[in-house]
């Protein structure tokens, strides 16, 4: 509803209750006291509940805004933090380690072929002493994970919703290729693997609802 057509039904609700009193009663200047208080107490019964209903509908539409502009900003927050660590993310990957083959090229190697089955019987020390080494991989993919998951929420808030998260995901993608990311996914599990056999302690369930390995018995 456009700003028109809401100041015409505003205009037609406080002018009706006038329009109903004129035509009952008529229109003048009333010499009895008493004619003047019944239109007192018309318009005082006729236009508190009226007046009291537009003030309700007022703070609804300016609490809906707030909700709106909030949402924005938390979700503008997250995206600029999510940039910033996919910045961080592939510098950390470009960097060259050993035979002249940068980190992301080892991860692809070690990982992008491998299931969640294979991970699970594989040596995650390699894992864990290549986290100890890069440690911005875990902590950075970390990051992007916390900061999607929070823009998915932010945009999947009923009567809410936006397409904030998928684009953002989409982002992630093409930033980072179909196999990186899947790849993370799977350094960010391996490396749950590792600590679980360092502390003994289980692993998050939500910490296995990874956005880019989705179908984990497939490489």
């Amino acid at each position: 509803m456009n700003q028109k057509s809401l100041l015409i039904i505003v205009s037609v609700i406080l002018v009706l209750p006038m329009v109903a009193y004129i035509y009952q009663f008529g229109i003048g200047f009333w010499q009895s006291p008493s004619e003047w208080s019944y239109l007192g107490g018309y318009i005082g019964g006729i236009y508190t509940p009226i007046l009291a209903l537009l003030t309700l509908t007022v703070l609804c539409v300016q609490i809906y805004l707030q909700v709106l502009q909030h949402r924005q900003h938390m979700v503008s927050l997250q995206e600029k933090e999510l940039s910033d660590y996919l910045n961080q993310l592939n510098m950390e990957l470009d960097k060259k380690i050993e035979d002249d083959l940068t980190l992301r090229q080892i991860l692809l190697n070690v990982l992008n072929d491998k299931n969640v089955d294979d991970i699970s019987s594989m040596n995650l020390s390699l894992i864990f002493s290549l986290n100890q080494n890069h440690h911005k991989l875990y902590s950075m993919w970390c990051g992007v994970r916390a900061c999607l998951k929070d823009i998915e929420n932010h945009s999947k808030i009923k009567h809410y919703e936006s397409s904030h998260y998928s684009v953002q995901k989409n982002k992630i993608i093409a930033y980072m290729s179909p196999q990186v990311c899947s790849s993370l996914d799977k350094f960010n599990y391996a490396m749950h693997l590792a600590l679980q056999q360092i502390t003994g302690s289980g692993i998050d369930d939500s910490a296995m609802q990874y956005e880019f390995w989705k179908d984990k018995a497939q490489p």
